[in-house]
């Protein structure tokens, strides 16, 4: 009889953790959907408007099927929760630029810290689940990486075209910093941030 590796089979995460961390993301993409919601009436430039509306819109689709999967994952479905009270801290921290004037601050904290760090940890999940009896997850998250990859990548160019000045790039690697410092202190999304989770550092080299 050929014997096999369980913990292979059985992947990283079980049923339990992997529903957790679903919980976790889904927070983050609700609240990352009603914040830049929310952001739209205070951005005056007209192309962040039409992006924001663009990508709230598919946040409020990502949430949706992460919602639905918890209930397939014999959790409640359609639940959000936030891995700590830091990493409250750290969403509050991004969605309180609400100054006209704020449009690079917003831009940085959605585009350069957030969504690179929600894009890696699903990464990072699509990597450690188990392909037997995650395969519906697999494919939610390889979608949710696909889509935010496009987004960051729309985003920085709005954000780059912004940074037009020495002051504004300043302005933009200081809020950066303040950010990635916060988030640390959470231990990322799921609160057990590791060396496991390579987040890429975007825009920090000027």
């Amino acid at each position: 009889m050929e014997l096999r590796d369980r913990r292979s089979l059985e992947g990283v995460y079980s049923v339990r953790q992997s529903a957790g961390f679903i919980m976790n993301y889904r927070y983050a993409e609700e609240r990352m959907m009603r914040m830049m919601g929310g952001w739209i009436a205070l951005t005056p430039e007209i192309p962040v408007k039409l992006e924001m509306a663009r990508q709230v819109y598919e946040c409020a689709l990502h949430a949706d099927a992460l919602g639905k999967r918890l209930g397939e994952l014999r959790s409640q479905a359609q639940v959000s929760r936030p891995s700590s009270e830091a990493f409250v801290t750290f969403m509050n921290a991004i969605e309180d630029k609400e100054q006209w004037e704020d449009t690079i601050e917003r831009l940085t904290g959605i585009f350069r810290v957030l969504k690179p760090h929600l894009m890696a940890h699903y990464s990072a999940h699509v990597g450690a689940a188990n392909p037997v009896y995650e395969p519906p997850t697999l494919r939610i998250l390889a979608h949710l990486v696909d889509d935010e990859k496009r987004h960051i990548e729309r985003g920085l160019v709005l954000l780059e075209r912004l940074l037009d000045t020495r002051e504004k790039h300043r302005r933009a690697t200081d809020w950066q910093a303040q950010l990635e410092d916060l988030l640390a202190a959470a231990g990322g999304v799921t609160g057990l941030e590791d060396d496991r989770v390579e987040v890429p550092r975007l825009g920090r080299s000027r």
